[in-house]
């Protein structure tokens, strides 16, 4: 993955986190895109390491 598409992921999970519009009341929805975000962007070093 490539530095502007993992800038775009922190910046979306960012925004969604501080916006006011949510899925869900509360902290949780906030905590599962964050957990999201965070193995999306581990599972993609993964996969950039086995390739190349």
């Amino acid at each position: 993955m490539n530095g502007i598409a993992k800038g775009m992921i922190i910046v979306l999970v960012i925004l969604y986190v501080v916006s006011p519009v949510d899925l869900a009341p509360g902290p949780i929805d906030d905590l599962i895109v964050m957990l999201l975000g965070v193995a999306a962007m581990s599972g993609k070093k993964r996969l950039e390491r086995n390739n190349g």
